[in-house]
Protein backbone atom coordinates (compact mmCIF):
# COMPACT_ATOMS: atom_id res chain seq x y z
CA UNK A 1 0.00 0.00 0.00
CA UNK A 2 1.88 3.78 -1.07
CA UNK A 3 0.23 6.77 -0.42
CA UNK A 4 0.13 9.46 2.35
CA UNK A 5 -1.53 7.07 4.96
CA UNK A 6 1.73 5.32 5.02
CA UNK A 7 3.19 8.61 7.06
CA UNK A 8 0.27 6.98 9.87
CA UNK A 9 -2.06 4.70 11.06
CA UNK A 10 -4.67 2.35 9.05
CA UNK A 11 -6.88 4.75 9.87
CA UNK A 12 -10.21 1.94 8.15
CA UNK A 13 -8.35 -0.63 10.67
CA UNK A 14 -8.75 1.87 13.35
CA UNK A 15 -12.32 2.97 13.03
CA UNK A 16 -12.82 -0.70 12.77
CA UNK A 17 -11.36 -1.18 15.70
CA UNK A 18 -13.22 1.63 17.82
CA UNK A 19 -16.47 0.31 16.20
CA UNK A 20 -16.02 -2.61 17.70
CA UNK A 21 -15.05 -1.43 21.11
CA UNK A 22 -18.17 0.96 21.22
CA UNK A 23 -20.41 -1.64 20.36
CA UNK A 24 -19.42 -3.01 23.67
CA UNK A 25 -19.43 0.21 25.66
CA UNK A 26 -15.18 -0.09 25.95
CA UNK A 27 -15.84 3.85 25.58
CA UNK A 28 -12.18 4.78 27.33
CA UNK A 29 -10.57 2.66 24.81
CA UNK A 30 -12.22 3.64 21.61
CA UNK A 31 -11.63 7.35 22.81
CA UNK A 32 -7.43 6.33 22.47
CA UNK A 33 -7.82 4.61 19.64
CA UNK A 34 -9.84 7.87 17.91
CA UNK A 35 -6.95 9.98 19.41
CA UNK A 36 -4.34 8.28 17.97
CA UNK A 37 -5.78 8.34 14.59
CA UNK A 38 -6.94 11.66 14.83
CA UNK A 39 -2.73 12.91 15.62
CA UNK A 40 -2.58 12.30 11.59
CA UNK A 41 -5.90 12.69 10.09
CA UNK A 42 -7.14 16.00 12.48
CA UNK A 43 -9.97 16.08 10.34
CA UNK A 44 -11.65 13.17 9.14
CA UNK A 45 -15.57 12.87 9.37
CA UNK A 46 -15.69 9.12 10.76
CA UNK A 47 -13.05 10.25 13.33
CA UNK A 48 -15.04 13.30 14.46
CA UNK A 49 -18.22 11.15 13.89
CA UNK A 50 -16.89 8.59 16.76
CA UNK A 51 -15.32 11.15 18.95
CA UNK A 52 -19.05 12.69 19.42
CA UNK A 53 -20.56 9.55 19.62
CA UNK A 54 -18.45 8.61 22.62
CA UNK A 55 -19.22 12.03 23.73
CA UNK A 56 -23.07 11.80 23.45
CA UNK A 57 -22.94 8.47 24.97
CA UNK A 58 -21.04 9.58 28.02
CA UNK A 59 -23.20 12.34 29.02
CA UNK A 60 -20.56 14.68 27.70
CA UNK A 61 -23.05 17.07 25.65
CA UNK A 62 -21.85 20.15 25.50
CA UNK A 63 -18.28 18.09 23.87
CA UNK A 64 -20.54 16.45 21.52
CA UNK A 65 -22.70 19.16 20.51
CA UNK A 66 -19.04 21.16 19.60
CA UNK A 67 -17.46 18.07 17.62
CA UNK A 68 -20.84 17.56 15.49
CA UNK A 69 -20.77 21.39 14.70
CA UNK A 70 -17.20 21.17 13.21
CA UNK A 71 -18.26 17.24 11.42
CA UNK A 72 -21.20 19.44 9.78
CA UNK A 73 -19.34 22.91 9.10
CA UNK A 74 -16.81 20.14 7.11
CA UNK A 75 -19.62 17.93 5.53
CA UNK A 76 -23.10 19.61 6.11
CA UNK A 77 -25.04 15.99 4.62
CA UNK A 78 -22.63 13.58 6.95
CA UNK A 79 -25.64 11.25 7.73
CA UNK A 80 -24.32 10.53 11.19
CA UNK A 81 -23.42 13.86 12.34
CA UNK A 82 -27.01 14.62 11.69
CA UNK A 83 -28.77 11.93 13.02
CA UNK A 84 -26.23 12.62 16.40
CA UNK A 85 -27.34 16.27 16.09
CA UNK A 86 -31.24 15.19 16.44
CA UNK A 87 -30.28 12.83 19.26
CA UNK A 88 -28.65 15.63 20.71
CA UNK A 89 -31.90 18.05 20.65
CA UNK A 90 -33.60 15.18 22.17
CA UNK A 91 -30.68 15.25 24.73
CA UNK A 92 -31.72 18.36 25.95
CA UNK A 93 -35.58 17.94 25.34
CA UNK A 94 -35.57 20.33 22.33
CA UNK A 95 -37.80 18.60 20.77
CA UNK A 96 -38.85 20.93 18.10
CA UNK A 97 -35.42 21.00 16.69
CA UNK A 98 -35.20 17.65 16.75
CA UNK A 99 -38.29 16.66 14.91
CA UNK A 100 -36.99 19.28 12.26
CA UNK A 101 -33.65 17.53 11.55
CA UNK A 102 -35.80 13.61 11.29
CA UNK A 103 -37.81 14.80 8.89
CA UNK A 104 -34.78 16.86 7.03
CA UNK A 105 -33.45 13.63 6.43
CA UNK A 106 -36.31 11.46 5.71
CA UNK A 107 -36.71 13.49 2.73
CA UNK A 108 -32.84 12.32 1.82
CA UNK A 109 -33.67 8.77 2.36
CA UNK A 110 -37.01 7.88 2.55
CA UNK A 111 -36.71 4.13 2.12
CA UNK A 112 -34.62 4.03 5.61
CA UNK A 113 -36.12 2.34 8.48
CA UNK A 114 -33.49 3.30 11.31
CA UNK A 115 -35.15 6.93 10.66
CA UNK A 116 -38.82 6.20 10.49
CA UNK A 117 -37.93 4.19 14.25
CA UNK A 118 -36.34 7.32 15.16
CA UNK A 119 -38.83 10.05 14.48
CA UNK A 120 -41.44 7.45 16.03
CA UNK A 121 -39.44 7.12 19.26
CA UNK A 122 -39.54 11.18 19.44
CA UNK A 123 -43.02 11.01 18.88
CA UNK A 124 -43.87 8.54 21.61
CA UNK A 125 -41.83 10.57 24.11
CA UNK A 126 -44.04 13.31 23.44
CA UNK A 127 -46.85 11.33 23.35
CA UNK A 128 -47.94 11.47 20.06
CA UNK A 129 -49.20 7.89 19.82
CA UNK A 130 -50.76 7.70 16.83
CA UNK A 131 -47.70 9.44 14.52
CA UNK A 132 -46.08 7.22 16.39
CA UNK A 133 -47.48 4.46 15.20
CA UNK A 134 -47.67 5.63 11.61
CA UNK A 135 -43.93 6.32 11.38
CA UNK A 136 -43.70 2.48 13.23
CA UNK A 137 -45.50 0.90 10.96
CA UNK A 138 -44.05 2.63 7.86
CA UNK A 139 -40.59 1.16 9.87
CA UNK A 140 -41.15 -2.00 9.55
CA UNK A 141 -43.26 -2.09 6.11
CA UNK A 142 -39.84 -1.42 4.96
CA UNK A 143 -37.72 -3.43 7.74
CA UNK A 144 -40.49 -6.07 9.10
CA UNK A 145 -37.80 -7.30 12.00
CA UNK A 146 -36.90 -4.00 12.72
CA UNK A 147 -35.61 -3.93 16.29
CA UNK A 148 -36.42 -0.39 17.20
CA UNK A 149 -39.26 -0.22 15.23
CA UNK A 150 -40.42 -3.72 17.21
CA UNK A 151 -39.74 -2.23 20.45
CA UNK A 152 -42.11 0.27 19.52
CA UNK A 153 -44.96 -1.25 18.44
CA UNK A 154 -44.79 -2.99 21.83
CA UNK A 155 -44.45 0.41 24.20
CA UNK A 156 -47.31 1.76 22.34
CA UNK A 157 -49.66 -1.90 22.66
CA UNK A 158 -48.43 -1.35 26.59
CA UNK A 159 -49.89 2.10 26.78
CA UNK A 160 -53.34 0.92 24.72
CA UNK A 161 -53.30 -1.76 27.13
CA UNK A 162 -53.59 -4.41 24.07
CA UNK A 163 -50.04 -6.03 24.50
CA UNK A 164 -49.09 -9.55 23.95
CA UNK A 165 -47.11 -11.92 25.53
CA UNK A 166 -44.09 -12.40 22.55
CA UNK A 167 -44.02 -8.51 22.37
CA UNK A 168 -43.86 -8.35 26.21
CA UNK A 169 -41.01 -10.83 25.92
CA UNK A 170 -39.50 -8.83 22.77
CA UNK A 171 -39.34 -5.84 24.76
CA UNK A 172 -37.86 -7.18 27.90
CA UNK A 173 -35.05 -8.62 25.38
CA UNK A 174 -34.29 -5.14 23.82
CA UNK A 175 -34.32 -3.69 27.09
CA UNK A 176 -31.39 -6.17 28.31
CA UNK A 177 -29.04 -5.84 25.08
CA UNK A 178 -29.91 -1.77 25.51
CA UNK A 179 -30.04 -0.98 28.78
CA UNK A 180 -29.79 2.56 28.03
CA UNK A 181 -32.89 2.30 26.99
CA UNK A 182 -34.60 2.11 30.70
CA UNK A 183 -33.91 5.80 30.78
CA UNK A 184 -36.27 6.27 28.29
CA UNK A 185 -38.97 4.69 29.18
CA UNK A 186 -38.60 6.49 32.99
CA UNK A 187 -39.08 9.50 30.75
CA UNK A 188 -42.21 7.97 29.31
CA UNK A 189 -43.18 6.99 32.68
CA UNK A 190 -43.20 10.28 34.18
CA UNK A 191 -44.44 12.09 30.78
CA UNK A 192 -47.75 9.44 30.55
CA UNK A 193 -48.23 10.65 34.81
CA UNK A 194 -47.75 14.27 34.25
CA UNK A 195 -50.83 13.95 31.71
CA UNK A 196 -52.82 12.25 33.83
CA UNK A 197 -52.43 8.74 32.10
CA UNK A 198 -51.73 6.86 35.29
CA UNK A 199 -52.90 3.19 33.86
CA UNK A 200 -50.09 3.60 30.72
CA UNK A 201 -47.63 5.07 33.45
CA UNK A 202 -48.45 1.88 35.60
CA UNK A 203 -47.84 -0.85 33.01
CA UNK A 204 -44.60 0.70 31.47
CA UNK A 205 -43.11 0.86 34.93
CA UNK A 206 -44.17 -2.62 35.62
CA UNK A 207 -42.08 -3.83 32.95
CA UNK A 208 -39.60 -1.89 33.93
CA UNK A 209 -39.70 -4.08 37.40
CA UNK A 210 -40.21 -7.32 35.80
CA UNK A 211 -36.49 -6.34 34.31
CA UNK A 212 -34.95 -5.09 37.55
CA UNK A 213 -37.08 -6.47 40.26
CA UNK A 214 -34.81 -5.83 42.51
CA UNK A 215 -34.70 -2.30 42.37
CA UNK A 216 -35.86 -0.09 45.13
CA UNK A 217 -36.61 3.10 42.13
CA UNK A 218 -38.79 1.09 39.91
CA UNK A 219 -40.67 -1.17 43.14
CA UNK A 220 -41.78 2.44 44.75
CA UNK A 221 -42.77 3.94 41.16
CA UNK A 222 -45.03 0.90 40.80
CA UNK A 223 -46.28 1.14 44.60
CA UNK A 224 -47.10 4.69 43.88
CA UNK A 225 -48.74 4.06 40.52
CA UNK A 226 -50.75 1.33 41.74
CA UNK A 227 -51.91 3.83 44.38
CA UNK A 228 -53.02 6.34 42.03
CA UNK A 229 -54.90 4.28 39.87
CA UNK A 230 -56.41 2.48 42.83
CA UNK A 231 -60.53 2.63 42.53
CA UNK A 232 -60.83 4.34 46.06
CA UNK A 233 -59.15 7.64 44.48
CA UNK A 234 -61.35 7.88 41.70
CA UNK A 235 -63.60 10.69 43.47
CA UNK A 236 -59.66 12.65 43.61
CA UNK A 237 -59.87 12.46 39.85
CA UNK A 238 -59.65 16.14 38.94
CA UNK A 239 -56.62 16.61 41.69
CA UNK A 240 -54.54 14.06 39.94
CA UNK A 241 -54.94 14.24 36.45
CA UNK A 242 -54.82 18.80 36.37
CA UNK A 243 -52.71 18.79 39.84
CA UNK A 244 -53.52 22.23 41.66
CA UNK A 245 -55.04 23.80 39.19
CA UNK A 246 -57.97 20.79 39.25
CA UNK A 247 -57.52 21.05 43.34
CA UNK A 248 -58.45 24.88 42.80
CA UNK A 249 -61.35 24.61 40.79
CA UNK A 250 -62.82 21.45 43.04
CA UNK A 251 -62.41 23.83 45.98
CA UNK A 252 -64.36 27.10 44.20
CA UNK A 253 -66.90 24.61 43.08
CA UNK A 254 -67.25 23.30 46.66
CA UNK A 255 -66.82 26.12 48.68
CA UNK A 256 -69.73 27.94 45.86
CA UNK A 257 -72.10 24.82 46.29
CA UNK A 258 -72.24 25.23 49.94
CA UNK A 259 -72.95 28.70 50.09
CA UNK A 260 -75.61 28.25 47.16
CA UNK A 261 -77.19 25.42 49.79
CA UNK A 262 -77.67 27.85 52.36
CA UNK A 263 -79.20 30.23 50.62
CA UNK A 264 -81.57 27.92 48.31
CA UNK A 265 -82.49 25.03 50.44
CA UNK A 266 -83.55 23.89 53.78
CA UNK A 267 -81.21 24.21 56.48
CA UNK A 268 -81.19 20.26 57.17
CA UNK A 269 -80.27 19.40 53.28
CA UNK A 270 -78.02 22.78 53.44
CA UNK A 271 -76.19 21.12 56.68
CA UNK A 272 -75.91 17.52 54.76
CA UNK A 273 -74.16 19.11 51.67
CA UNK A 274 -71.64 21.21 54.14
CA UNK A 275 -71.17 17.89 55.99
CA UNK A 276 -70.39 16.02 52.54
CA UNK A 277 -68.28 18.43 51.62
CA UNK A 278 -66.36 18.57 54.88
CA UNK A 279 -65.54 14.55 54.89
CA UNK A 280 -64.74 14.72 51.09
CA UNK A 281 -62.10 17.15 52.44
CA UNK A 282 -60.96 15.54 54.98
CA UNK A 283 -60.39 12.41 52.85
CA UNK A 284 -58.71 14.04 50.34
CA UNK A 285 -55.89 14.43 52.49
CA UNK A 286 -56.25 11.64 54.86
CA UNK A 287 -57.32 8.52 52.51
CA UNK A 288 -54.26 9.12 49.97
CA UNK A 289 -52.08 8.90 53.12
CA UNK A 290 -53.42 5.75 54.43
CA UNK A 291 -53.68 4.17 51.46
CA UNK A 292 -50.00 4.51 50.48
CA UNK A 293 -49.47 2.31 53.61
CA UNK A 294 -51.30 -0.07 52.52
CA UNK A 295 -49.97 -0.49 49.30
Amino acid sequence: MSGPEDNGPNVAALLQQAHALIDRRRYAQARQLLATAAQSHPDNPQLLYLAAFIDYSEGKLDDAEKTVHTLLLQQPEHYGGRTLRAELYEARKEYAQAETVWIDLLRDYPEEANLYASYAELMLRTLHLDKAQRLMQEGLRLEPNHPQCLYIAALIHIIQGRSSATENEHLQRLLTEYPQRLQSLMTLVVALNQRGDNRSALRIAQQLLTLRPDSPQFLNLVKELKMQTHWSLLPLYPMQRWGWGGAAVVTVLGIGLVHASKSSLTSDVASVIGYVWLAYVVYSWVWPQILRKLI
